[in-house]
Formats: C-alpha cells, structure tokens, sequence
C-alpha cells in the first residue's frame, strides 16, 4: 500500500475548515444572520487572499513534507476570518463603509432641531461631536437600507429626516443604524424601532419614541420636557430629579401615584413623561 496515497490528515482537516467557514459564511448572509454587504467587503480584500494564496503555495513549494500542504488551506481559513472581523469592525476603506452618513457642521443646527428616524431594525440613539449628525449602518443582517437625510428648514428650525435610500445597491441591507447627534443644540425627537437610546448627553426639547427597547434620559432642561413613549420600554431617569408619568406604566416604589398618573418625590418641574398604547413601559431610576 502506498503510504503517499491521499493527504495528510491535517491538510484534509484544514481544508475541512475552509469549507465549514465558506458554508457558515453562505448560510449567514442567506438567512440574514449577516449583511450582504460582507460579498462586495470580500471582494474589495481580494489583495489579502491573493496574498495567502501566495504563501500557501510557497510554503508547499519549499518544504518537502506533506504536513505542509495544511499551509495553503490554514492561509486561506486566516485571511477569511480577519476579512470578517475588519467588515464587522467597519473599516473606513471597506465598500460597506462608504454609506456612513455624517451631516454638515453642527453650525447649521437650530435650536432646537428636529430628528425624525422610523425603521423596521435596531435604532442607536447617543451623542456626538464630530458633526451634526453621524449615522452607522450596524453591520448585521437585516432589511434597512442605506442612510440618507433629508433637511428643511422652515421659519429657521431645521428638521432633519432619516431614511433607507430607495435608490442603494440591494447589496447594502444591515440590521439597523447608529445615530449620533450634537449635544450643541437642544433636540425634538422621533423615533420608531428596536431603541437603544442613551439621551444622557443630549438636551431634549420633546421626544416622541415607539417601538421597544431601552431610553436612558438625563438632567431634564430648566423649563422641564415632554416625552411620549409607545411600545415595551424601559426608561431609565437619574435620581433626585422631578419626573411624572401619565398613563399605564411600572414605577419605582416610594413613587406617589394616582391612579394612572404617578410622579417622583421630587418637586419642581423636569421629565414629563406619557405612555401610550397597551405596552406597559417600566420606569426606573438609574
């Protein structure tokens, strides 16, 4: 029998795992686990798997042993995995991140200014300084397109509106955004998704958020706001400050609370807080 028949048993496994990944990899963006737009960020790195190709060769070339034949499939499985995590990591010279949107400088706020963001997919919600506005897609699978933001002006409070560009490649699809905003200028918010909203930073004017997840809400402003909640959230206010809630909602205990309405012990004016729906929302201090 011939002991050369066939390959050594760790090229065999490395070749197994190139295979798994390529599987798991077709099976992710198929099902939506991942964005599609991982194909087109494969194709742009096409320099980092002709250089495994390269030294997986090589190395089969220069070494004799047949061990060394795992090289080019161990090359291969290393250069997919990094392809992966420089995609997830959102890489600047990556196609996908070339649908980043970053609004103009924060100079062209009014205050406050308008942001209305509704998506069927997760919603990110913090503070920013670089501009404006900063919107990320979230590089996993899911149906919401690509960013774009519609401005007007009108009286000199400026609205700003964000939605899936109807026009993008179908390749660009991700499971959401992240929107940073300005905390130069006071907000009025509208949003619609799964929230994740940490407005600790931010000076809000009003808010009116549906859907379901989390709201973090800081120091309210001096003249106190409004913000109207619609779906299963939980709303996080600081301590020690006057917050009052009207509608069907869990509240801290040590809370007065009249019926459907219930208020902090805390007096003077700050959150005005409104639930609507069937949702119950849980309000709790953090």
């Amino acid at each position: 029998m011939n002991s050369r028949a066939g390959g050594h048993p760790v090229t065999v496994a490395a070749w197994i795992l190139v295979v798994a990944l390529v599987i798991a990899v077709a099976f992710g963006v198929s099902t939506g686990i991942l964005s599609r737009s991982l194909v087109v960020d494969l194709a742009a790195l096409w320099p980092l798997f002709v250089v495994a190709l390269i030294v997986g060769l090589a190395a089969r070339l220069l070494r004799k042993s047949r061990r060394a034949g795992a090289i080019l499939p161990l090359s291969l499985f290393t250069a997919l995995v990094l392809a992966g995590a420089i995609h997830l990591e959102g890489w600047e010279q990556l196609p996908s991140a070339s649908v980043r949107l970053v609004g103009p400088d924060p100079s062209v706020l009014s205050d406050p200014t308008e942001l209305v963001a509704q998506i069927s997919g997760d919603l990110t919600v913090s503070a920013t300084d670089t501009a404006a506005y900063v919107v990320e897609p979230v590089a996993r699978g899911g149906p919401v397109g690509v960013p774009q933001a519609t401005e007007t002006s009108v009286d000199s409070a400026l609205s700003i509106r964000i939605e899936a560009d109807p026009e993008a490649p179908s390749w660009y699809t991700f499971s959401g955004w992240e929107i940073g905003i300005n905390p130069a200028v006071a907000w009025r918010l509208v949003l619609n998704g799964q929230i994740d909203a940490d407005l600790t930073a931010i000076t809000l004017s009003s808010a009116a958020i549906a859907g379901s997840g989390l709201i973090r809400l800081g120091s309210p402003p001096a003249e106190g706001a409004s913000v109207i909640v619609a779906g299963d959230f939980e709303v996080i206010v600081p301590a020690g400050v006057p917050v009052t809630v009207a509608g069907d909602a869990n509240v801290p205990d040590g809370w007065e609370t009249d019926g459907e309405r219930a208020r902090a012990p805390v007096d003077g004016t700050g959150w005005s807080i409104s639930v609507q729906g069937d949702a119950i929302p849980t309000v709790r201090e953090g």
